[in-house]
This record gives structure tokens, sequence and C-alpha cells, in this order.
């Protein structure tokens, strides 16, 4: 009985040396996973132009691996490191003037200017049985700039001190691109090795992360920074203070579906029409609802195509999801989450399901 159980037992203790192993090496990979994660997402990007390159290149692949991560510095590290550096000068510049421009005073010369309009505003919320008067409209706006401010110069010190910590991950990003270019396709078969499910299986999930990938990078990201340019330089022509700040601002939410840049231009056309700009204001909205329709229903639907349909309630949760988890680079990390989980239950309905059943 001992003999004919021996086996078993040796394979029990086999498999969960095996996993404890994967355990311990996911922890020795923790601190710059998500840079790995990042590399292999740009080497998916950058696969086919590195194959294009190497006939020009002789073959080498060292040289051709080289001059994707030289024009990934070039056009990504060096314009990444300029906005930052520029951001945090403007983030502090604005939060300078929220504390010496909204102030007590001038915020009752503001109403004293516009006292029609918030005895309207106070009608308003009287008649919806909210007791709201002019002393709790000053104090509301005096609470939420300073709050405000302090987030502001809070957000500033951590952009300054990312500065660092970003640059080295980013070395980190191009060794690993450098590397994943040349050995890419054994890292493949070593892993696909690895993998109990079928090759077809596994052809299909690679198949459908490159084609999110190209979504939410090409396609939402392109569109997201286009918005964010576009937005920016408007923002200047409209003479909006801190257009750096609040261009970045509506490229982060350009990735956040029927909200987007509205978020933003929609608050500074309303403050324009409450002033009494109402041409300058009209002017405006027009402006930025033109551009936010033309890449929502234009060039996103080209960029993207039919690569992935997933519905727009977990296009949502996936990107808030992905924030709340992971920060800033869950907008990427969220979806394709989602996308593993939906492929994995593709997969289940069409090879698992009605045997269990």
């Amino acid at each position: 009985m001992l003999k004919e159980k021996l086996p078993i037992y040796r394979t029990v203790v086999f498999f969960m040396t095996f996993l404890f192993s994967i355990g311990l090496f996911l922890w020795l990979v923790k601190p710059f996973l998500y840079t790995l994660v990042l590399a292999v997402i740009m080497v998916g990007l950058c696969h086919p132009l590195y194959l294009r390159l190497l006939k020009p290149c002789g073959e080498k692949n060292w040289l051709a691996s080289g001059l994707i991560c030289l024009a990934i510095f070039l056009g990504i590290f060096v314009p990444l490191v300029f906005l930052i550096t520029s951001l945090s000068v403007e983030v502090a510049n604005f939060y300078t003037y929220l504390r010496t421009e909204l102030t007590v005073t001038s915020l009752n010369h503001f109403i004293a200017g516009h006292t029609d309009k918030v005895e309207h505003l106070t009608e308003f919320f009287s008649h919806l049985g909210i007791n709201y008067n002019l002393t709790d409209i000053q104090n509301d706006i005096i609470r939420l700039s300073k709050e405000a401010g302090f987030w502001v110069y809070n957000w500033t010190r951590m952009l300054a001190g990312q500065i660092v910590n970003f640059s080295l991950n980013f070395v980190l990003l191009i060794i690993f691109v450098y590397f994943l270019l040349i050995d890419g396709p054994k890292v493949k078969e070593y892993l696909m090795a690895l993998s109990p499910l079928p090759r077809d299986q596994e052809e299909m999930l690679l198949h459908k992360f490159n084609d999110m990938t190209l979504a939410m990078v090409v396609g939402n990201g392109l569109a997201a920074i286009i918005q964010g340019i576009i937005g920016g330089f408007g923002l200047t022509f409209f003479n909006i203070q801190s257009p750096l700040l609040w261009g970045t601002v509506m490229a982060i939410f350009a990735f956040i579906p029927f909200i987007g840049i509205s978020v933003v231009f929609i608050p500074i056309g309303a403050y324009m029409l409450f002033v009494g700009e109402i041409a300058k204001g009209v002017v405006f909205l027009i402006s930025f609802g033109v551009l936010s329709l033309l890449v929502e229903y234009i060039l996103k639907p080209k960029l993207v195509g039919d690569r992935v349909k997933v519905h727009i309630l977990l296009i949502f949760i996936s990107i808030f999801g992905g924030l709340a988890t992971f920060g800033l680079i869950g907008i990427i990390f969220g979806p394709l989450i989602t996308i593993a989980f939906l492929s994995m239950v593709d997969i289940y309905h069409k090879n698992y399901g009605k045997h269990l059943l």
C-alpha cells in the first residue's frame, strides 16, 4: 500500500513546492511588477515594428531592439519628464493663485457685482426646501478653495518626489523591453508550455489581450492625448488659468466614457455664463463639445474598430476599479483584468460549460 501511495505523495509534494516557489518569485518581483507588465504591453505593441526593422538592421536583433528602445526613450520619457516638471511648476502657481486671489474680500467683491444672480440662486434653493443663503455660499467656497489648495500643494510635492522614482522605473522598463523584444518568442513558448490550457485557448487569450492593449493604449490613449493637447491650447486661447494642468486633467478623464473632458469644460463654461460672458461661454462650450463628440464618436471608433466589444457598464467598473486598486495606472490595468476575466468566461462556455452540466 505504501508503494502505491508514494507516487501520489511525491506529486502532491512537488506541486506544493512548485506553487510555493511561484509565490516566492512573485514576491521577489513585486517591487517592479507594474513595470514588467507595462514592458510586456509595450513589447506587444512594438513587436511588429521590431520585425520590420530586422531586415534593414542586417538581422541584428540587438540593433533593432536598441533602436526601438531609443525611440521609446525619446518619444515617451523625455516628453513625460518635461510634462511632469512643467506640471509641477504650474500646479504650484495655481496653488499660489488660489491663496492670493480667492479671499473673503475678493469673494465679497465678486458677489457684489453679481447680487441678482446670487439672489436667484438662493431663491432656487429655497423653492427646493434648502436653506442656503449668501453666508453659506461664501463659507463653502472658501472652505472648498482651501481644501483644493491643500490638495494641489500636496500633489505638487508628490510630483516632484516621484520624478526620481519614475526615472528609475523607466530605466527598468527600457531594459525589460530590450530583452523581451529579443527573447520574446522564447519567453512566450516557455510560459505557454507551463500552462495546462490547450494551445488554441492560449492563442485566443493572447489574441484578445493584444486587441485590448491596442484598443486601450493606441485607441483610448491616443484619443486622450489628442483631447488633452487640443484642450490645453483651447484653454490658453480663452485665457483660462493653468491650461497645462487642466489639459492634463482632460487627458486623464478622456479615458472615461460619456464623462471625458466635460468634467473640466462644462464648469468653466458655466462660470463664463454666470459672470455674464454669454458669447464667450457659448463659443467655449460649443468648441469643446464638438471636440469631445468628434473624438468620441469619429476618431475613437476608427482607432479601436471592432477589436474589443465590452459593455459600457463593464468599462466603467474596470476603469474606476482599476483606479481605486492600482492608482492612475489602473486606467490600463483595470480593463486588461476585465478582458482576461471575459476571455476565461468565453473559454468556459465554449469548452467546459456544456460538459459540466
